[in-house]
């Protein structure tokens, strides 16, 4: 990550270690950014660990300052260099390399679960936000619009139990004309305030500029919907607030649809990494030529690769047999008549299955129970994509800790 270029001012609490150190504990932690600092104020442990030390009657008052460390990371971090560095670091507590075990999950980001009208709602009240202000700042009255009546009507129909298919779509129209309508309010006000000889930035800034655009695609997207009530929505945004979520259909049991980041990890020795992370939907099992070629460059020749049904595609196979890969795949076709053959063909290929099904599956409900992934709390598409990183890491390290600590005692005794 690049230093510190600016040579005036007040130098900043940490440098690149410390806010690398900083990601660390607070997906070890747990704890929000208000506590880890209180932490960090009082605990000289903590302290030590970020490369900082305060003086007796010292205390950091700057409440963002984790924050800011986080966003400063997720902007400047190479993920894929920073986890090489850590393979290389690790590789010397890691035995069975030549087993590579691969699979897919979902890191639900933290938000309210979406649907059509809430949605819309946000964009109408984000919308009205935006029209006060500027009536206000620019000395003119508020144009009229049926945002009250509106409002009520939608408090009402969230008030209710059981609401009706035709309710839904009464209400979904009812927001849809008023959006549209304060679209068009809203870009005549900026119109005339883009007129003025000197407009006030931090009337509509950037991000607010961003924000409109979005709405905008929202409308034309859930107005296709409300036309096309079978049809799917092309890269359909489910958030105003974080546009960058798509829905993503997992088919589980008691959670049909997730709303996150999808990662495809592979796991070496009980070590998770990072081999793809997207906020889109994709097939993991044409990742598998990617993963082999992940585990080549970082752990050497792989034996022996773990995966569930979905990986056993006949391409898969193909590469699997040209590579000399043993894999848990259901076989096909004719097999050999050595029954001893086929009995030690069996037992590996059940041992590779079992070791995906405990130890891999085992890893995701670890990390999302005791290292902040469970609901990422993120605000952005890159501090999100650090924070990830950074708790699957943390729970690598923490394995890898146990194991040089039962070294040292196994030689110590």
């Amino acid at each position: 990550m690049p230093g510190r270029k600016a040579k005036v001012g007040a130098k900043p609490w940490f440098d690149n270690y410390g806010r690398i150190a900083l990601q660390f504990l607070k997906a070890h932690e747990g704890q929000s950014d208000e506590k880890l600092l209180e932490r960090l104020n009082t605990d000289w442990a903590l302290q030590l660990f970020c490369g900082l030390q305060l003086r007796p009657n010292e205390r950091i008052k700057d409440k963002d300052v984790i924050w800011k460390a986080r966003a400063y990371v997720a902007a400047n971090l190479d993920i894929g260099k920073a986890q090489e560095v850590l393979i290389n670091h690790w590789k010397p507590w890691m035995e069975n390399l030549h087993l590579g075990l691969c699979d897919a999950t979902c890191y639900e980001s933290y938000i309210k679960y979406p649907t059509d009208v809430k949605l819309l709602w946000d964009c109408i009240e984000w919308m009205h936000r935006c029209i006060k202000r500027l009536s206000k700042d620019m000395g003119q009255p508020r144009p009229r619009n049926k945002y009250q009546d509106n409002k009520k009507r939608r408090l009402a129909y969230a008030r209710k139990r059981r609401k009706t298919y035709q309710e839904e779509r009464h209400i979904r129209m009812l927001l849809l004309n008023l959006c549209e309508k304060l679209i068009l309010q809203l870009g005549q006000l900026l119109e005339q305030w883009g007129k003025q000889e000197w407009p006030d930035e931090s009337l509509f800034d950037k991000e607010d500029w961003q924000r409109y655009r979005i709405i905008g695609k929202i409308h034309s997207q859930q107005r296709f919907h409300y036309d096309n009530p079978g049809e799917s929505v092309p890269d359909r945004i489910v958030s105003l607030y974080k546009p960058y979520l798509r829905p993503i259909v997992r088919g589980k049991e008691n959670k049909r649809v997730e709303f996150g980041a999808k990662a495809h990890t592979w796991q070496v020795d009980g070590l998770n990494f990072l081999e793809h992370l997207s906020f889109s939907a994709f097939n993991e099992s044409t990742r598998l030529r990617q993963s082999i070629a992940f585990h080549q460059k970082g752990f050497g020749k792989l034996a022996q690769l773990g995966g569930d049904n979905i990986y056993g595609t006949n391409a898969n196979r193909r590469l699997c047999s040209k590579l000399g890969i043993s894999n848990c795949f259901k076989p096909k076709g004719r097999r050999t008549h050595d029954k001893l053959l086929r009995q030690q063909e069996d037992q590996a290929r059940k041992a590779i299955g079992r070791a995906r099904a405990t130890v891999l599956e085992g890893s995701y409900g670890n990390d999302k129970n005791h290292y902040g992934l469970r609901k990422v709390k993120a605000r952005n598409e890159l501090t999100e994509v650090a924070w990830i990183f950074f708790g699957m890491m943390t729970a690598n390290a923490v394995k890898v800790a146990k194991r040089m600590a039962a070294n040292a005692k196994a030689r110590a005794a």
